[in-house]
């Protein structure tokens, strides 16, 4: 627990282990005190920079941290405020305090014009927000990625896929309330990745993209999964940009029929997010994909309502692959499979049948 001491009006001690690199921040907290700031803001965004060079001029103190840089900022002459700035692969953590709520609005503008935002760009690269928890709690870390249209893929599934993606990937597609949950499910190798960052490339507008990469410690601690669903949350009164989806990839144990054995409340942590009490008036979307079959899965997780889509993502039928085939221009008998197998075969691998489990008759 971290513990902040008042020492008259001009000292504070810090409950916590001090680690070298944060007297930026020390000096923030000393400076908010011996100046009497009453207003503060924090603001959170994916910017262009990888650094704050272009700020130092400006800085009183600044750090190299493991994870980036950081710098205490004097911004009196130019908005009238202090900022504590650091930046994480281009995630940009903004805390001001000045002496007006006008004053902590120019401070976040100005930074903004130094540090722009990050947009998906016309070559075709989208931010990803990738979520973990360490030491110090819940951690993000942002890249941009190279991602297809849909355009580009939608050739490489078979019909039923297709024409169910179709919908989720028209440029007039938004959430309409009927649920905030989306299930994309099926075996290994049929193309569920590959849609999910071409579904990044047609949302760009609208919707912003949150990885989660430890989804088991997400659904096991609520600190954790608040700062993600909230963050930002009252921060764009932009109802055209204002929605997050958030990615749960291979997590199929989360919502099968025995999972609250398997993984205590996490399920119905996931119901609360996508439409319990939790969710009520949140701009969230979680996309969950499994391996696992629809059957296999909790009833509660699919029942009427609860679901944007449920898209069964299947191997592709000897006349649909005899079609790709030709028109990928690819050699030989590829026969009937996956996505992947269909590559593998175009590629030149050897393809060989996968040892079957369990009881045959």
């Amino acid at each position: 627990m971290h513990e902040m001491q008042t020492l008259g009006t001009s000292g504070l001690v810090l409950g916590h282990e001090y680690k070298a690199g944060f007297a930026y921040w020390a000096g923030f907290l000393q400076d908010v005190i011996e100046r009497k700031l009453p207003h503060e803001r924090f603001a959170h965004w994916d910017a262009t920079a990888s650094n704050l060079d272009e700020l130092l001029e400006y800085a009183t103190r600044s750090s190299k941290l493991s994870y980036g840089t950081a710098a205490l900022l004097d911004l009196e002459d130019e908005a009238g405020c202090i900022a504590a700035v650091s930046i994480n692969s281009g995630g940009v953590s903004v805390h001001l305090a000045a002496e007006t709520t006008v004053a902590l609005a120019a401070g976040e503008a100005f930074l903004r014009q130094r540090l722009p935002e990050r947009v998906a760009t016309d070559d075709q690269t989208v931010p990803i927000s990738f979520w973990s928890y360490g030491t110090c709690g819940p951690g993000e870390t942002t890249r941009s990625i190279e991602v297809p249209t849909w355009a580009d893929v939608h050739g490489n599934y078979p019909s039923r896929v297709a024409d169910q993606l179709d919908a989720l990937m028209s440029a007039d597609y938004r959430p309409d309330g009927r649920g905030q949950l989306i299930l994309w499910y099926g075996e290994p190798g049929t193309g569920k990745t590959y849609s999910l960052r071409a579904l990044a490339w047609e949302w760009r507008q609208w919707c912003s993209f949150h990885y989660v990469t430890d989804p088991e410690t997400f659904f096991g601690r609520p600190d954790y999964m608040l700062q993600v669903i909230l963050e930002d949350e009252y921060g764009d009164d932009d109802e055209e940009k204002g929605w997050k989806l958030l990615v749960l990839e291979d997590t199929g144990e989360l919502l099968a029929a025995d999972a609250k054995a398997q993984t205590g409340q996490g399920l119905s942590r996931l119901l609360n997010v996508v439409d319990g009490i939790i969710g009520q008036g949140l701009r969230v979307i979680v996309l969950v994909t499994t391996n696992d079959e629809l059957r296999q899965l909790h009833p509660a997780v699919s029942r009427p309502g609860r679901c944007l889509a449920k898209i069964e993502f299947v191997p592709f039928t000897p006349t649909e692959a005899e079609e790709w085939r030709a028109r990928n221009g690819v050699e030989g008998d590829v026969g009937a499979g996956t996505l992947a197998t269909l590559f593998g075969v175009a590629a030149g691998d050897d393809v060989f049948a996968r040892p079957h489990v369990g009881f045959t008759l």
